[in-house]
């Protein structure tokens, strides 16, 4: 078992992982950030807080990120804002 820590960063706010959790492998250290990255992927999004970015960066208690998992949400807008409604 390896421990592994998975600091958060939403929207270039760090939110280390001061705990750490053991894993047997990095590749279920990889599966495990990316299912708890959609997760609270998810969570911002129906709460209506998702902006821009949000990502964990997963590390074994050196300074550099092993991997790194993100989800980046992007609007684009293809209209202006106040061009009111359809068909007015």
């Amino acid at each position: 078992m390896v421990l592994y820590y998975l600091d958060l960063t939403d929207n270039g706010t760090a939110y280390p992982d001061t705990e750490g959790t053991d894993l047997p492998s990095l590749e279920s250290a990889e599966n495990g950030a990316a299912k708890a990255l959609l997760e609270i992927a998810k969570d911002k999004i129906s709460a209506g807080t998702f902006r821009e970015e949000v990502a964990l960066h997963v590390h074994d208690g050196s300074s550099k990120p092993i991997l790194v998992v993100k989800v980046t949400f992007e609007l684009v807008r293809n209209r202006p804002e106040n061009d009111g409604a359809l068909g007015a």
